[in-house]
This record gives C-alpha cells, structure tokens and sequence, in this order.
C-alpha cells in the first residue's frame, strides 16, 4: 500500500501525527510562557519552539488563546489527580491525609516552577489566563472543600463556611508558592510544606 493509501509517515499515522504535533504545542506553550510570559508568547514563537508549521498549528488550536486554556486545564487537572491519589492512598488519619493533600498539590506546582507561573503568575498579564486561573482556583477549592467535609465530618449546613475556607486556604497557598518560588520565604519545600498544613 501507498503512504496516501495508509496514511503512514515514518511509522505513525495521520492521527498518531497530529497528536505529536498537539503535544509539542503545548509543551512549548508550557515552556514560553512559563519562562518569558504571556506578554512574550506569540503564534510564531511557540510554532518555532514546537518545529511545527504555523500551518499545522491550526488543526488543534483556533488561537493562542485556546492553546494556553488546554495546557492550563491539563496543568491543573494532572495536579488534582495526583494530590486525590495520595489522599486516598494515606494512612486513615486526618493529619496523614491532609499533609498528604497539601505536600503534593504544593509539590506538583513547585517541582517544575514553569507550572506554578502558568497557572497562577501569568493571569494579570492576560484576561484569557485571569479567567482559567479563577476557574482553577474554584476548582481547587471545590476539591478542598468536598475533602475538607469528608475527612472532618462536617455537617451540611457548614457548606458556606467550608466554601469559605477553601477558597481562602486555595488562594494563600497559590500566592505562597509564588512568594517561595521567587525567593521571599526562607524555607525549603518540607518547611513550606509544613507552612501551609498548620493553616
């Protein structure tokens, strides 16, 4: 069979293609404005950093806009995920669970700074990231509090007060992570870590 007829090119498919191509897209999209910012990005410099054609940039984006929504979506769901994996897999005791909790979303957000800037830096320098950065953070705080419920046995008509508090213990850590990772607290991650779980 021909290339045309099977649709394969060095091994992988038209499909198989695509998908490689979508995925440099976003990794370079993670590292441009993770690096140099939002106000640095354009089409041509992330198609560049990608080595895909502004052409092919198009089957998966609309814009930059709709490209920065994707990474910022998959940046903060693998770091949801991650963090309900080491609740559920911690010893059945509310100080295990919740450190568990707070050390690997700080972790997740911490051990590659890029993530943390993406998702929670960059909003004010574009009203596309402002709006995904406060869906993130409602998100989060949805997640805390749905835990926060469960691990403290709160009663239903606490759900204002525990909405509260997530969003208020979502906020204060996303702002720690910012302030720690461009040096302002003199602790190491264990300590930051420890920081944000006495709250």
């Amino acid at each position: 069979m021909t290339r045309a007829a099977t649709g394969m090119y060095r091994g992988a498919t038209a499909e198989e293609r695509r998908a490689q191509r979508r995925r440099r897209l976003m990794d370079a999209a993670l590292e441009i404005i993770g690096t140099q910012g939002w106000a640095n990005t354009t089409l041509r410099g992330v198609c560049e950093q990608a080595r895909v054609g502004p052409r092919f940039f198009y089957e998966s984006f609309a814009d930059l806009d709709e490209l920065a929504a994707a990474v910022h979506a998959e940046l903060v769901d693998e770091a949801l995920q991650r963090t309900l994996r080491a609740v559920a897999e911690a010893p059945d005791d509310l100080a295990a669970k919740s450190r568990a909790g707070v050390a690997t979303i700080i972790t997740a957000f911490t051990e590659d700074p890029r993530r943390a800037r993406f998702v929670f830096a960059e909003a004010h320098a574009s009203e596309t990231l402002m709006r995904l950065r406060f869906r993130a953070m409602r998100t989060i705080s949805d997640v805390v509090a749905e835990q926060a419920a469960t691990l403290l046995d709160m009663p239903p008509d606490s759900e204002p007060v525990r909405q509260a508090f997530a969003l208020l213990f979502t906020g204060g850590v996303a702002e720690m992570i910012l302030v720690w990772l461009d040096g302002g607290l003199d602790l190491d991650r264990d300590g930051l870590i420890d920081l944000c779980h006495e709250f």
